[in-house]
């Protein structure tokens, strides 16, 4: 309880009352004085009195069930519109990472029976965040207090990466541009799973006709095959001190955790299974592959809480854990940003998993790099700045070439172009029939 503005005035006018009476020295002028300053406190007091017996407002707040990193979301108070004082300030505890919510801010009563109040959130950090309790300062009915009144409204969120993306078109697998500029190996046949009979259309190759179906019916039947389901895609997340590098409003490891989500959204609509693994990090965790498109709700639930460590990379123990966990042939995806000094352990690495997988490597490049190569050279610091970025650069493609002869897939990206880069890579892999 503190007291107010107003309260502070009338005090300050009685005290500057009474420097007139040192000059005076009128004894009835002095009695009034204090009269007056009793009458004061008598009413602040009594006016403090009635505001501690007041009852706090009846108050709630409304959450979504689940947050978006980096997205702005809507947070509603509502408050009981005859429980509410007017020029009541309002201060909800919040986590601490949104500087922009408005808050604190003072509201009246509405003429409606509740009274609502709505300030965005945009949440910095994926894992739980905590809300703490809400808290009114009530101003007194004359005006001389404000009292805090806390309502109990502790409760925490979980904060997922941005899935709004989960759902964008232009991830969606039906796209044909997905596959512009390469170039699809026909099937052998082996790698085809028979879907239905239907009948011959102009095109099909003699081996598709079903020739008893074709007796039977006395007409031309095809058999109509489809792509290979129910295979297994593993992500290998890097969760050493490397991806803790920022992209942007983000980590390079939320860039790799997206882009591992969005894959593994494709897989599932493909009716494949989707697993993961984080490896080199605080928390090693391991998500079993999942089938159906309720899987994604597995794995953001799984993974939305895990951030980089100040570890080293360890790749060869990865690939044995790897192995550990599951020798089912599976395309195993490796996200994180190769170094130089990576060549020995990622070599042996590769060549662990080669025995039972495929494997893809996706190797992060910073945008600041792949802009620099295509800046122009104004001085000789920047020269030199493009001279030792072109050795890197050098290093990094050798590296990627003996990677490419122990049997490994490689793309490398920047984080923005990386889900999509993936999601391309995989379907041409599913429908060239290598997985």
């Amino acid at each position: 309880m503190k007291p107010a503005r107003r309260l502070l005035q009338i005090v300050a006018i009685w005290a500057t009352l009474a420097l007139p009476l040192i000059w005076l020295d009128s004894t009835g002028l002095v009695t009034l004085w204090w009269a007056i300053g009793g009458v004061v406190l008598v009413i602040s007091l009594l006016d403090g009195w009635q505001l501690r017996r007041q009852p706090a407002p009846v108050a709630q707040r409304i959450l979504p069930s689940a947050l978006s990193v980096q997205q702005p979301h809507p947070v509603r108070i509502r408050v009981s519109s005859e429980s509410l004082a007017k020029g009541t300030l309002l201060a909800d505890r919040h986590p601490g990472d949104d500087a922009h919510t408005g808050l604190p801010c003072r509201i009246d009563p509405a003429r409606e029976e509740l009274t609502e109040l709505v300030y965005p959130y945009r949440p910095s950090r994926r894992g739980p965040t905590r809300f703490g309790d809400l808290e009114f300062w009530v101003p007194s009915r004359l005006g001389l207090w404000h009292a805090r009144k806390t309502i109990p409204a502790q409760c925490t969120v979980p904060v997922y990466p941005d899935f709004s993306r989960l759902h964008a078109s232009s991830l969606d697998a039906s796209h044909s541009y997905l596959f512009s500029g390469s170039r699809l190996q026909p099937r052998r046949g082996e790698g085809m799973e028979f879907h239905q009979l239907r009948e011959y259309h102009a095109g099909d190759s003699l081996r598709q006709i079903d020739w008893k179906a074709t007796a039977r019916r006395r007409t031309l039947i095809s058999r109509e095959y489809q792509d290979e389901q129910n295979q297994q895609i593993l992500l290998m997340l890097d969760g050493g001190r490397r991806l803790a590098m920022p992209v942007g409003e983000l980590t390079g490891f939320d860039h790799a955790l997206n882009a591992a989500l969005l894959l593994s959204w494709s897989a599932l609509k493909q009716k494949d299974k989707a697993g993961a693994m984080l490896f080199s990090g605080d928390q090693p965790r391991w998500l079993p592959p999942v089938q159906g498109q309720q899987g994604i709700n597995h794995l953001l639930n799984g993974l939305y809480d895990l951030h980089p460590s100040e570890h080293a990379s360890d790749f060869s123990l990865a690939a044995r854990q790897l192995l550990k966990h599951s020798r089912r042939r599976a395309l195993v995806v490796l996200i994180t940003r190769l170094q130089q000094e990576d060549r020995d352990d990622l070599m042996s690495a590769v060549s662990l998993l080669r025995k039972h997988h495929l494997v893809l490597v996706a190797d992060m490049l910073l945008p600041e790099q792949v802009q620099l190569a295509r800046t122009p050279v104004d001085d000789f610091d920047g020269a030199l700045q493009v001279c030792a970025d072109a050795q890197e650069q050098q290093d990094r493609q050798q590296l990627h070439t003996r990677l490419r002869h122990a049997g490994a897939l490689v793309t490398a990206t920047t984080p923005q172009n990386m889900p999509a880069q993936l999601n391309h890579l995989y379907l041409m892999l599913k429908r060239s029939g290598r997985l």
